[in-house]
C-alpha cells in the first residue's frame, strides 16, 4: 500500500509539476563554491553550511521547477564582528562581496547557477521565459528560473532591470533585511536565531517611506518588462503601496511568507492582503520556517504548513492562490519533518491524507505557480 502511495506522490510531482517558488541553491554555489550535483549535508536545524537544494536533493524530492532566488547578503550584516569573522573564514567570495559593484556580483551569482545547471544539460536547463519553461517541462527536464531577492542589488539604476529581464529573471523581491532605495522592510530575521543573541544587527525595520518614488518606478518597470513583483519582506504599508500601484493589472506574489492569523507579525500577510493578491490573480508561497508559521515553539512544520495553506483557501474561497516557497538554503531553520527538498513528498502525502482532490493538490504543488508565471512573466 505504501509503495502505491509513493508511486502516486511521484506521479503528482511530475504532473503538477512540483515547483518551489523560492529557494537559494545559488547562495551555496556562489558563496561557498559548492558543486550542486553533490550533496554535502542537510542537518535538521539552522546551519549556514547545509545543502538543502542541491540537484540531488531536488531530484530525490521530485522537484521539477525551482525558482533560484539570488540574494546578495547586505554588506551591513558584516558590521557584526562575529558575522564578519565567520564570513572571512568560510566564504571564498568574501572580499568580492565586500567591494565593487553589487550588480556585478549578482550577475556572477546567476552565472554560477547557470554553470551548475550546465554540468548536466540532459537533466536540467535554465528557463529564461515562460515559453522556455514549457519546452523544458515537455522534455522531462528540471527547470531553473532566475529570481532576485532584494533590490539593493540594482544600486539605484533602473536600467539594470532591463538587463535582468534580458537574462530571464522572472521575479524581484523589492527589499530584504536592511533599508534600500525602493521600499521599507520588516524585521525579517527570526528573533530566536542565535545570531541575534550575539549581534546588534541594527536592522532599522520600517525606516524611510513605504515605497519611494524610485520604488514606484521599479514596480512600473517590472510590470512593463514582465518581471513579477514579490512583496515579501516589505512592511504592511509598503505592500499596500505596491497593491495600489499595480491595481490588479498584473499578478503579484508573496513568495515565502506565513499569515498573520496564525503568526501575528508584520512579515506575514493579513487576510485583506491575501484577498488583494488573489483578486489580481497572484499567489502566496508558504515558507518552510516554523517561526513564521505558528506562534508556538514546535520545530516540526507539516501541521503549520497545512494550517497556512488551509487559511489561504478559507480567505480566498479556493485553492488557486497557494504555492510552496520553502526558502531552503536561505540561511533559515527549516522544519524537522521537512528539512530539505528531498522530503517534499511528505507535504504531498499530507495533502492526500487530508482528502484534497488531486486537481487541487496539483494547483498547490505547481499549477498555481505556472499560472502566475504564465500571466506575469514574459
Amino acid at each position: 500500500m505504501d509503495a502505491d502511495r509513493n508511486s502516486e506522490i511521484q506521479r503528482l510531482h511530475r504532473d503538477a509539476p512540483l515547483t518551489d517558488v523560492h529557494a537559494h541553491p545559488s547562495l551555496k554555489a556562489y558563496l561557498f563554491r559548492r558543486h550542486l550535483w553533490w550533496h554535502y549535508w542537510s542537518g535538521s536545524s539552522f546551519n549556514p553550511l547545509s545543502s538543502r537544494t542541491d540537484f540531488r536533493m531536488l531530484s530525490k524530492g521530485g522537484v521539477r521547477v525551482v525558482v533560484a532566488s539570488h540574494y546578495l547578503p547586505e554588506r551591513r550584516l558584516a558590521e557584526c564582528f562575529w558575522i564578519r569573522v565567520a564570513a572571512f573564514l568560510l566564504i571564498p567570495a568574501y572580499f568580492k562581496l565586500m567591494h565593487g559593484s553589487r550588480f556585478r556580483r549578482l550577475l556572477e551569482m546567476m552565472s554560477a547557477m547557470e554553470r551548475e545547471a550546465g554540468r548536466r544539460p540532459e537533466l536540467v536547463e535554465v528557463a529564461r521565459s515562460y515559453a522556455e519553461l514549457e519546452r523544458i517541462r515537455a522534455a522531462g527536464k528540471m527547470a531553473v528560473i532566475h529570481a532576485v531577492e532584494g533590490a539593493h542589488a540594482l544600486e539605484g539604476d533602473l536600467d539594470r532591470l532591463d538587463d535582468l529581464a534580458r537574462r530571464g529573471v522572472a521575479m524581484l523581491t523589492l527589499t530584504h533585511f536592511y533599508p534600500n532605495q525602493v521600499a521599507a522592510q520588516v524585521d525579517g530575521i527570526p528573533k530566536d536565531m542565535i545570531i541575534r543573541r550575539v549581534c546588534d544587527l541594527n536592522l532599522q525595520p520600517g525606516s524611510g517611506p513605504p515605497l519611494t518614488e524610485f520604488g514606484r518606478e521599479v514596480v512600473r518597470r517590472c510590470l512593463d518588462l514582465g518581471i513579477l513583483v514579490d512583496v515579501t519582506h516589505c512592511t504592511p504599508e509598503a505592500r499596500q503601496a505596491v497593491y495600489q500601484e499595480v491595481s490588479g493589472s498584473r499578478p503579484l506574489v508573496a513568495s515565502h511568507v506565513g499569515v498573520q492569523a496564525l503568526r501575528p507579525d508584520p512579515y506575514n500577510l493579513a487576510d485583506e492582503e491575501i484577498e488583494e493578491i488573489a483578486r489580481g490573480g497572484g499567489a502566496i508561497g508558504v515558507i518552510f520556517v516554523p517561526y513564521w508559521l505558528s506562534s508556538g515553539t514546535e520545530k516540526t512544520g507539516l501541521k503549520s504548513i497545512w494550517a497556512t495553506l488551509e487559511h489561504i483557501h478559507d480567505v480566498t474561497g479556493s485553492w488557486d492562490h497557494a504555492m510552496l516557497g520553502t526558502d531552503f538554503d536561505g540561511f533559515t531553520d527549516p522544519p524537522d519533518d521537512v528539512p530539505d527538498a528531498s522530503r517534499l513528498g511528505a507535504v504531498t502525502r499530507m495533502l492526500l491524507d487530508r482528502g484534497l482532490p488531486e486537481v487541487e493538490i496539483k494547483k498547490i504543488l505547481g499549477g498555481n505557480a505556472f499560472r502566475v508565471l504564465r500571466d506575469g512573466w514574459t
